[in-house]
């Protein structure tokens, strides 16, 4: 079977497939870990309290089980339980669902006041009325080579890794799929599509209801750069009524890498329409804000980073068997994740898995079918974090 994109979605189905003793061929347009994707910039959140909702929780766990199994295939620390912590006024959305999280599974979640969380996070800056909720469990997942070593998990078991290969087009047949890779015709028993940001623009997906946005990232320098340091630091998040910022540990010892979503990432009409730099209202309010809530961080960002991922109507993924006839049950869609699946991405893969060979991908991903969609419609909800 095939698998068309190495991101981190197919880049896990694929380590739980090949350990399955599937025969797996991977593609991709560009290599594992690229800068143009939804994978790119070295690191992602991984949070237990999650702010998106319960449905996560389930997912978060298992996914704990298999971030830690890939780390001991591979050899490779992928995962810092720095913990996470969120800022924002009691009353904000995303506070009040952490906090119904955090009850409705029993989770560790401190509360602090400002004066408290001022103590003991002395790196960042509360405003009058805010509290922090911290997320022990929680961390810092490092996203290149996570998507690496499962990619070399997966061929290691044996899966064909083709980099560099464009899938052109992809056609349903009675008993097969067939792959339009440069000019010549390739077919597969199944075919796992998890483009990433690019399956808004695949005409095989054409009848999901998928958005390309641009996310954009930026590297601050600490003037002190060991109190931003990953063992020394944490994850954090601060909510606003119109959106949120977030910051990283330095995972590169230099920089710490943060992000500001003000009203929702921008729409992409073509992936080849990707900017390299942030438009200078963006960048002013960037800096605006990296400066308020971090003082010991530098001014300007030494990098920009825009990356690009696909987003559904209500803000979940998208998995399960492509909405058709017999022809397309033989096509599977893990896609569209909208900015926050990283951190349970191996359980998505492990649902991958269990969809192929048993034909059920499970429960705790019932509410990600793609069926959801073929009669109702819902509004767009604001990016996820990255």
């Amino acid at each position: 079977m095939a698998i068309v994109g190495a991101g981190v979605i197919g880049a896990m189905s694929a380590w739980r497939l090949a350990r399955r003793g599937v025969k797996v061929t991977l593609f991709d347009r560009y290599a594992p870990a690229h800068d143009r994707g939804a994978t790119g910039g070295e690191s992602r959140v991984f949070r237990v309290a999650c702010k998106e909702g319960a449905k996560h929780v389930p997912l978060v766990r298992e996914s704990l089980a298999l971030w830690r199994e890939l780390e001991g295939e591979a050899n490779q620390r992928l995962l810092y339980q720095t913990g996470v912590a969120t800022i924002g006024t009691p009353s904000m959305p995303g506070m009040r669902a952490i906090r119904e999280t955090a009850t409705q599974f029993d989770l560790r979640l401190d509360v602090l006041e400002r004066d408290a969380a001022l103590a003991r996070f002395p790196q960042f800056r509360l405003a009058s009325g805010e509290i922090m909720l911290f997320d022990p469990e929680g961390g810092a997942l490092r996203s290149d080579l996570a998507v690496l070593s499962a990619v070399e998990r997966a061929v290691a078991c044996g899966a064909t890794l083709r980099s560099y290969t464009s899938v052109d087009a992809v056609e349903p047949f009675d008993d097969h799929v067939a792959l339009k890779i440069g000019g010549a015709t390739e077919t597969f028993s199944h075919v796992v599509m998890a483009p990433g940001g690019w399956a808004s623009f695949e005409p095989a997906l054409a009848a999901l209801p998928l958005v390309t946005r641009r996310i954009a990232l930026g590297w601050f320098a600490p003037r002190v750069p060991a109190e931003f340091g990953i063992d020394h630091s944490i994850v954090l998040m601060h909510l606003f009524e119109s959106g949120y910022f977030y910051m990283f540990p330095c995972m590169d010892g230099a920089t710490v890498k943060a992000s500001c979503n003000i009203g929702g990432w921008p729409a992409l009409d073509a992936p080849h329409a990707l900017p390299r730099s942030l438009p200078a209202d963006e960048l002013a309010h960037l800096r605006r804000t990296a400066a308020e809530v971090a003082p010991g961080l530098r001014a300007d960002p030494v990098r920009i980073g825009i990356y690009m991922d696909a987003y559904t109507p209500d803000g979940e993924g998208l998995l399960g068997a492509l909405p058709g006839d017999e022809k397309t049950s033989r096509m599977f869609v893990a896609t569209g994740f909208s900015g926050h699946g990283f951190k349970f991405s191996p359980a998505i893969g492990e649902a991958v898995a269990r969809l192929v060979v048993e034909g059920e991908a499970g429960g705790q991903v019932a509410h990600l079918d793609v069926a959801r969609f073929q009669d109702a419609r819902t509004p767009q909800r604001r990016a996820g974090t990255r």
